[in-house]
């Protein structure tokens, strides 16, 4: 009798455990799917009109070259960065960076992608908390090492990424640039866009590189 319990025991167990596996792949596949509608539903053109206006000609922000995890601009605070903008449509945004070496990067970098902009998701939105937030993403951008101007807009075709997210309410900014080259990224950590940073880009890179050669000095770093 006690065989016979046990079994039936381990039977019920086993049933218990694959209606709850079920549950759960239901409830993830449901979430997923939603997320995947929500992504697909256009950006109110409020919020596009309002990135086009923080997000015209140049923006310099504050980066990292990072190879897999070693930032490659030493300094933690990264380098002044300058990427080039033009909107190509209501909902797309070429996006490019030239000749960017800095700090230890053995390269020299020029990139181009167009990125689209779409709502965030679920988990997206615990993260970026508050009213003004959109996601922009693109797949397909272009490395190339040597010289681009502002007629290369070919943002297509190669295996580049970019994942970022843009409150327009706040001007906030952060994204990552996967150049799909030795494995180096361009990390913009959150921070806000200042216009006119534009009109001081060249006062502060002399900045970044008076402070990288001290942090040279200092590490011992040729």
């Amino acid at each position: 009798r006690n065989i016979n319990f046990f079994i039936i025991m381990k039977k019920f167990l086993m049933m218990l455990i694959a209606v709850v596996l079920m549950t759960l792949s239901c409830v993830m596949f449901f979430s997923c799917t939603a997320d995947e509608e929500i992504t697909k539903t256009p950006v109110s053109e409020s919020y596009i009109s309002a990135a086009k206006e923080i997000l015209q000609d140049s923006v310099v922000l504050n980066a990292t070259a990072m190879q897999g995890t070693v930032n490659k601009t030493l300094l933690d605070e990264g380098c002044p960065l300058k990427y080039y903008l033009n909107w190509k449509d209501d909902d797309i945004l070429n996006l490019q960076i030239r000749e960017f070496c800095v700090g230890k990067m053995p390269l020299t970098i020029w990139f181009t992608i167009d990125v689209k902009f779409m709502q965030l998701n679920s988990w997206e939105k615990e993260e970026y908390q508050g009213e003004g937030w959109i996601k922009f993403q693109g797949d397909g951008g272009n490395t190339v090492y040597t010289a681009i101007d502002e007629e290369y807009d070919n943002g297509n075709g190669g295996a580049g990424s970019v994942t970022g997210f843009l409150n327009v309410n706040t001007n906030e900014i952060e994204f990552v640039t996967n150049f799909n080259v030795m494995n180096f990224s361009s990390d913009v950590y959150l921070q806000k866009i200042d216009p006119t940073r534009i009109d001081r880009f060249e006062e502060e890179f002399a900045q970044y590189e008076k402070d990288l050669e001290e942090y040279k000095k200092e590490h011992g770093i040729e």
